[in-house]
């Protein structure tokens, strides 16, 4: 190459083909799509079952969204992955003990209060249910601007326009404004327009007032400004195609949360735990400096299953569809499990301790403004 000749020119990537997926188009596309599949399936289904904002066909898609499509059982794999991937507990000075100790230390005190409230103080069990509640929309809503950032990653390693000054301050206030819209959507709106009814999470606030119905369209209007400001950016800006796909999908499951949370739930929660699913057999995956890897590539989904193989059976000792079972057997099924208490409520209990565990974890695992956080995590993601 000579002084004078020019450099090769970059091939960028258009909002059609050719533009850079996250994982694969098909599992891109999946992690939106399928959630969405079977929300709409049990929304089909209300109309044989009834009830459809709060009955069987809704508890259904809820249920399948939180141990089939992991949202629920999802928690235990960051506890695999550190186990199984030392070197992310010696990204920073502290990372060890603020992974394992305070992870173990939110674990225990979570399952203290978890057991006290519910044997002793209901009311404040109740409390204690909608904070965790909180932390997961918040912890939702995080993942979503951390793979917004992998797809920011993804798309310059390829060549894609840089992501400008208002989509970053979008992506800044992206948590924060959709949390706060539907906080006050599910605490303090009802869930439906007919007289009486209360917000999707009543801890007795409903029994004081609550906002007329009428407000969820104020919210929704709120949040349509913000999607809308983003898609128009995105669009002006040429950012890939996927990306596209990804953040608007998310902005659409958004919208439908802030008029109906039930199914809104079911979208989001479904839609976070396949990411999380897939996020971490992609991290669990040895790299090319791991020939000794203690766990094979091909070993990788068989440990993240049987890893999640004990809440799975929670799960289906809570799951909606020994109602229907019921039916068919004259109540032996609910009979075989109550036989079993109180193991089983206090499975529950352990998963939701796990849940805030998890939450702390993360909180620490992917840091990755750390440039050791990043020289370590960002290869087993195919970021390097």
């Amino acid at each position: 190459m000579t002084l004078t000749s020019a450099p090769p020119a970059v091939a960028v990537p258009s909002l059609g083909a050719g533009a850079p997926w996250l994982f694969s188009q098909r599992q891109d596309v999946n992690l939106l799509f399928i959630p969405a599949a079977v929300a709409l399936f049990c929304l089909w289904m209300s109309s044989f079952l009834g009830a459809a904002d709060g009955g069987l066909s809704r508890a259904i898609g809820r249920w399948v969204s939180q141990y089939l499509l992991f949202n629920g059982t999802h928690v235990i794999l960051t506890f695999l992955l550190i186990l199984v991937r030392r070197d992310l507990l010696h990204t920073t000075p502290h990372q060890k003990s603020l992974l394992l100790g305070g992870s173990g230390a939110v674990f225990v005190v979570t399952l203290a209060m978890a057991w006290y409230t519910k044997e002793h103080m209901p009311l404040a069990n109740l409390l204690l249910g909608a904070t965790i509640y909180v932390f997961a929309a918040h912890h939702t809503l995080s993942q979503v601007k951390g793979l917004w950032a992998l797809h920011n990653l993804r798309g310059r390693t390829a060549g894609a326009p840089p992501p400008s000054e208002t989509e970053r301050n979008l992506q800044k206030y992206w948590v924060p404004m959709a949390l706060t819209l539907m906080l006050v959507r599910i605490f303090w709106v009802p869930l439906t327009s007919e007289r009486g009814d209360f917000p999707l999470m009543d801890v007795g606030q409903a029994e004081r007032g609550s906002l007329p119905f009428s407000t969820c369209y104020v919210l929704l209007a709120v949040w349509l400004v913000y999607a809308g400001r983003l898609a128009s950016t995105l669009i002006a800006t040429k950012q890939s195609g996927p990306k596209c796909f990804y953040l608007l999908g998310w902005c659409s499951i958004v919208s439908i949360a802030l008029i109906w949370p039930g199914w809104g739930a079911v979208l989001s929660a479904g839609t976070h735990g396949l990411e999380y699913a897939f996020l971490t057999g992609r991290m669990l995956e040895p790299t090319a400096k791991e020939p000794e890897a203690r766990l094979g590539k091909a070993a990788v989904w068989p440990a993240m299953v049987a890893a999640m193989l004990p809440l799975i059976l929670v799960g289906v000792a809570n799951s909606p569809f020994v109602t229907l079972v019921d039916t068919a057997t004259q109540g032996a099924a609910t009979d075989f499990f109550l036989r079993q208490q109180p193991m089983w409520s206090m499975g529950v209990l352990v998963g939701n301790s796990i849940v805030l565990a998890h939450y702390f974890a993360d909180a620490f695992l992917y840091r990755f403004r750390i440039p050791k956080v990043r020289e370590v995590t960002l290869p087993r993601i195919g970021l390097g």
